[in-house]
C-alpha cells in the first residue's frame, strides 16, 4: 500500500537515487549524476513549494520512496498557477503510484491554495506521463519544438495545463 506524505531530509538519498534512474532521465528533464547534498539543498529550500513522495512498505518494517512530486506555486500576478513534477521509480512505473501523488498535488492545489491553474512540461514521447496527466484534467496547449537535449539529440516537449473555471476568466 502506498503511503503519501511531505518529503523530508531524510528522503533526499532515495530521491536523488531515483533521480538518477535511466528511466526517470529518460523521461525527464532531469540531469544525470544528481547528488544527495543537491537534493537535501532542494529541500531545504522547499519555502512555500510542496513536495511529496509516496512510500510502501517494503517488508521488515522498512519504507522504500518509490515516488516523488511537487507543486511549485508561481508569484504575483501568477499567484494562482502552480507547476507541477511527478516522478517515479523505473521498478514501480505503472502501479497507480504517480497517479496517487499527482491526484494528491491537485487537490493541494485546489482545495488549499486555491489555484485555478497547473502547468507542466512532459516529454512527447512519454505517452504514459501524457495519458496519465489528461485523466486528470490537463490539456496540450503547445509544443515546443528541440526544447532539450537528451542523448546529444533534441526533443521536442508539450506545455499541459489544467485550468479551473475562474469568476472573471475571458474565455480565449
Amino acid at each position: 500500500m502506498l503511503t503519501i506524505r511531505a518529503a523530508e531530509p531524510g528522503d533526499a538519498e532515495a530521491l536523488a537515487e531515483i533521480g538518477n534512474l535511466p528511466g526517470v532521465r529518460h523521461g525527464t528533464l532531469r540531469m544525470p549524476y544528481d547528488s544527495r547534498s543537491r537534493v537535501e539543498r532542494r529541500l531545504a529550500a522547499s519555502g512555500s513549494n510542496h513536495f511529496l513522495v509516496g512510500v510502501i512498505d517494503a517488508g521488515d518494517g522498512l519504507k522504500t520512496v518509490v515516488a516523488e512530486g511537487g507543486l511549485i506555486p508561481g508569484q504575483r500576478r501568477r499567484s494562482h498557477v502552480g507547476e507541477v513534477f511527478l516522478i517515479v521509480h523505473d521498478d514501480h512505473v505503472g502501479r497507480g503510484y504517480g497517479a496517487a501523488i499527482l491526484q494528491a498535488l491537485i487537490d493541494i492545489a485546489d482545495n488549499w491554495l486555491g489555484l485555478r491553474r497547473l502547468e507542466l512540461d512532459v516529454n512527447v514521447d512519454n505517452l504514459a506521463a501524457i495519458r496519465l496527466y489528461q485523466r486528470h484534467g490537463f490539456e496540450i496547449e503547445g509544443t515546443r519544438r528541440g526544447d532539450a537535449l537528451r542523448g546529444g539529440v533534441l526533443i521536442d516537449s508539450h506545455v499541459m495545463g489544467r485550468l479551473r473555471d475562474a469568476p472573471g476568466r475571458t474565455p480565449s
